[in-house]
């Protein structure tokens, strides 16, 4: 069960809302910093104010608060019950993760040099045209972030295909963990705010960033 983080028993997770927070953007922020710690972790730390002084940066009560502020944005979680990364290879694992991430059930992971890691629902020719046109549009929204991200204060880095009601028949969501760039390509609707997500941010956390806070 779920509970506030207020006393030392309990393990400190992170929600499938809190994992795309971490990774939509690569500039440092108190909050993100935090969660990119604990999904470093293999296993779900156990809360104390020593912990939340450590990730956050901010001592006493001033941490407790932070934590409990993250808690209530829905970014954390406290649990009785330890929880562990995923194991296996992230080859092995990526199927059933990438799987529920789609309403139509087609998605696929892409890496910065424009070759997929896994799909599911596209052909390997589909899958292999994806992931490079993903790059492109990283590349573009890096051009042209002056634009977006400062003159229209658009902070979202997704990219879309849209129908005219501008429902997305496919997209494009970049990824950033440690140096690394994915992008998550989905048709249909995404379906981020699941467990298979989450699993999905702390296995590939956990092999690519080396971030040091």
């Amino acid at each position: 069960m779920t509970e506030y983080v207020s006393q030392d028993n309990l393990y400190l997770g992170v929600t499938p809302t809190g994992s795309y927070y971490a990774v939509q953007d690569r500039d440092s922020e108190p909050a993100r910093n935090f969660i990119q710690q604990l999904l470093q972790t293999p296993e779900t730390p156990l809360f104390n104010q020593d912990l939340s002084a450590l990730y956050s940066g901010l001592e006493g009560e001033d941490g407790l608060k932070f934590v409990h502020w993250m808690q209530k944005a829905g970014l954390i979680y406290g649990t009785e019950i330890q929880e562990a990364a995923p194991q296996d290879r992230l080859e092995d694992i990526l199927p059933s993760l990438l799987k529920p991430l789609a309403d139509t059930k087609k998605i696929a992971l892409a890496e910065s040099q424009g070759f997929y890691l896994g799909a599911i629902g596209f052909t390997h020719e589909a899958s292999e045209e994806l992931a490079a046109m993903s790059t492109e549009l990283i590349n573009n929204y890096d051009r042209h972030k002056a634009l977006l991200s400062g003159n229209l204060h658009l902070k979202q880095r997704g990219w879309g295909l849209i129908d005219s009601l501008g429902n997305s028949e496919i997209g494009f969501w970049p990824i950033f963990i440690g140096n690394e760039v994915f992008t998550l390509i989905a048709e249909g609707m995404p379906q981020f705010n699941q467990e298979a997500f989450r699993q999905l941010i702390w296995a590939l956390s956990i092999r690519y960033d080396n971030t040091i806070f």
